[in-house]
């Protein structure tokens, strides 16, 4: 098997147990499963990893994405570990927040039958600048902001985010560099949806008529943003 270039992952947040893999089939959890497993080349990485996917069973396309990355897990030689959920919205909840709560639900289970210590997800530097801009209409305050975090509790489920200082066109050019494919929801560019015309409509704008390097720059202050929030948390955990 090819070996995968290193990449700016950041490695120092994932916990020395079993993690498991959040890998849905779009191009940042998948090159999340590339990069931690090291093309399936890493030592021990069935001992180490375990792909998560759940088929929320909301379009055509979604049983054939549950195949493609049950493949993908056994192309790296990692176990798999999938669900295919009926998502059925409660009163007053929608279909996305009934989705999640499946997801988590699903995640939850993982953590207690499977072993592991942390969930991975491919969150990546975009989806911070989206959040971040997504929240600015919301007058958000400084730790709604700063948004998407590296590590994240919910419930029993630890979330490590290790790619957070990645490009999402950096990923893509990665799984292409090594001919590597994914799956993209044909939902992503419906721009009704609030993040996809930001990620669109917006960012492109703002980025052409504004700062090139508007996504890195909001990256940063989201950075900034958290470091009084965590060290005012350790001054609280300390006392």
């Amino acid at each position: 098997m090819v070996k995968y270039a290193p990449m700016k992952v950041n490695r120092h947040i994932l916990p020395s147990g079993r993690i498991g893999l959040a890998v849905s089939g779009g191009s940042d959890s998948v090159a999340l499963a590339f990069l931690l497993t090291k093309g399936g080349t890493k030592r021990n990485a069935a001992k180490r990893f375990v792909v998560l996917h759940v088929d929320h069973g909301l379009r055509p396309e979604s049983k054939e994405e549950y195949r493609f990355v049950r493949a993908l897990a056994k192309r790296l030689g990692v176990p798999f570990k999938g669900l295919h959920a009926k998502v059925r919205p409660a009163r007053g909840e929608s279909v996305e927040m009934a989705a999640r709560r499946v997801r988590l639900a699903f995640f939850e289970k993982c953590m207690e039958s499977l072993g592991l210590d942390a969930i991975a997800t491919g969150h990546h530097m975009d989806d911070v600048a989206e959040t971040f801009i997504m929240r600015i209409r919301r007058a958000s305050g400084p730790e709604g902001l700063a948004g998407i975090k590296e590590t994240s509790q919910v419930g029993a489920i630890k979330f490590v985010r290790p790619l957070l200082g990645c490009r999402d066109a950096e990923l893509k050019d990665y799984l292409r560099k090594y001919g590597e494919e994914w799956r993209e929801d044909a939902t992503n560019g419906d721009i009704s949806i609030e993040r996809n015309k930001v990620r669109h409509k917006i960012i492109p704008y703002l980025e052409q008529t504004l700062d090139k390097d508007l996504v890195e720059h909001l990256y940063r202050i989201c950075g900034y943003l958290l470091k009084p929030l965590a060290d005012r948390n350790s001054q609280i955990r300390s006392r």
